[in-house]
């Protein structure tokens, strides 16, 4: 019969029947389409089946519970229990070459396999030495390799034997398995069916298909901070380093209301400029910086996309009665018209800026300049009461 079932018929009821109907309780393999129906994800159930070194050349694999896939789909999954711990004696090293020697869970079962046998072993698989050794392949019937173990060449007892602890020495081949629906702790395969999941070092993953999706992108999932640079669609929100950013459908655009950008820095000292040219005011003290965006001298390197406040003025010193006295907000080098404001000089000290609304992308060198036209060069103030000062606050996307 193609149609099987467990425990429904009064007779008849065969081992193959049980191990197929009650794989429908385990995770379908997925590595193709072929496979998903009947072929069960093999594994063991996490925590089982440690190695640790028993002697110089013997080591032990502990207890543990584990799923083999038969070889032939027809078989169904075997379950397994390992009760008791396993001893493993690994033979002397080549007095030439070293080798590696495979350690698997292995079923035998001769309906199937005509290994002559009807038995679940923990088995060593003695590898070949060479100068380059290679893992040798699977012994008979259905397996599932668990740890691989290099063995230098002359390695003996009386050399000390196998370092087991040593990094490199034993590598771990098994993977975790779960129950039909479990949360897989593993990473490196592909999933069976659209709404699996997996966990990959912590980060929650679900099979939409086609791909693993990190668990951020479904809707109304917040992404922490660097996890993700696209949004997924229109309307979601990421961390972005302790600030709320929303994806417009074509870049992250900063939470409205959500955070603040303040800046503010002052000259302290004073500083000479030359007449009839507009000059960058150096600007000495950072009176707040959120974004650490000032280099330290002349210069604020826009953090954020959006609508800014910006606002700047120039206080000069009383060095001449003549001319007019002017502050300018420049933007990449360019003075900005709406912008920049002018004064008459006069005697004592004259304070010219103003403030204004504009558009700033990421990335923007702002800076404040001073513009006097006098025929001498004259002194700004940074001091006695008097500074010059650039501050901009960041306002909405």
């Amino acid at each position: 019969m193609t149609v099987r079932a467990a425990w429904l018929h009064s007779t008849g009821q065969t081992r193959e029947d049980t191990r197929l109907t009650l794989s429908a309780l385990l995770t379908p393999n997925g590595q193709s389409a072929a496979e998903t129906p009947l072929r069960s994800r093999p594994g063991i159930v996490p925590g089982g089946l440690v190695l640790t070194g028993a002697s110089a050349m013997q080591c032990s694999i502990g207890t543990g519970r584990a799923v083999i896939q038969g070889s032939d789909t027809a078989q169904g999954a075997y379950m397994i229990a390992v009760t008791s711990p396993e001893t493993l004696t690994i033979a002397d090293g080549d007095p030439q070459y070293p080798r590696i020697d495979l350690i698997e869970l292995a079923v035998l079962d001769d309906a199937y396999d005509r290994s002559g046998a009807t038995d679940a072993v923990i088995r060593l698989v003695k590898g070949t030495p060479a100068a380059t050794p290679v893992v040798p392949a699977s012994g008979p019937g259905s397996a599932f390799p668990l740890y691989t173990v290099a063995v230098p060449a002359g390695t003996s007892a009386g050399t000390g034997g196998i370092a087991w602890t040593t990094a490199g020495v034993v590598t771990t081949l098994h993977y975790p398995m779960t129950a039909l629906g479990g949360i897989i702790p593993t990473s490196g395969f592909k999933g069976a069916y659209v709404g699996q999941y997996r966990d990959v070092s912590g980060l929650l993953q679900r099979w939409d298909g086609t791909a693993w999706v990190s668990y951020p992108k479904p809707i109304g999932g917040i992404a922490p901070h660097g996890t993700m640079t696209t949004g997924g669609y229109t309307g979601q929100y990421r961390d972005n380093a302790g600030v709320l950013q929303r994806w417009d459908g074509a870049a992250w655009q900063y939470a409205e209301g959500k955070a603040a950008v303040l800046f503010s820095v002052s000259q302290t000292s004073m500083q000479s400029v030359p007449a009839s040219t507009w000059t960058p005011i150096t600007l000495q003290n950072v009176d707040i910086d959120d974004f650490t965006g000032w280099n330290g001298s002349d210069s604020f390197v826009v953090p954020r996309t959006g609508w800014w406040r910006v606002s700047g003025h120039v206080a000069w010193n009383g060095d001449s009665t003549t001319g007019v006295r002017g502050a300018r907000i420049t933007l990449g080098g360019v003075g900005v018209p709406r912008m920049t404001w002018l004064g008459p000089a006069a005697t004592g000290a004259v304070t010219v800026g103003g403030q204004g609304l504009i558009k700033l992308t990421a990335g923007n060198v702002l800076q404040l300049a001073g513009y006097h036209n006098h025929t001498a060069a004259v002194r700004t103030l940074g001091g006695s009461g008097y500074y010059s000062n650039l501050s901009a606050q960041w306002i909405r996307s």
